[in-house]
């Protein structure tokens, strides 16, 4: 779960601790999270992740592509690799493979 301080904030857990930093969303384990929540809700927030903006960038980097564009098969398999992220839940998943979107398409 993403979490992100309001104030600076060192949170300790057995694992070790966090420094948290207002503005700097921090994947932290779900159990461990939803303690850190109830227990500081005004010092911590959970990050609603931005899936919808996300996905409309990648749709206006790629609009330009043709089926005849040779980076195509290479840009739409880093978009199933997003695709799968999303349906996973997964957003640093979907962020590598959306950055991977990004450099094919600004690159060619």
């Amino acid at each position: 779960m993403l979490i992100e301080a309001m104030t600076p904030l060192t949170v300790k857990f057995s694992t070790g601790d966090i420094r948290l930093t207002p503005g700097v969303p921090v994947e932290i384990p779900a159990v461990q999270a939803q303690r850190l929540l109830a227990k500081a809700p005004d010092k911590v927030r959970e990050v609603t992740r931005g899936w919808l903006p996300a996905w409309r960038e990648l749709a206006a980097l790629t609009s330009g592509l043709t089926a005849g564009d040779p980076q195509l098969p290479v840009v739409m398999a880093a978009l199933n690799a997003c695709d799968d992220a999303y349906l996973a839940g997964n957003w640093g998943g979907f962020q590598e493979a959306a950055e991977q979107v990004k450099q094919l398409v600004r690159g060619r």
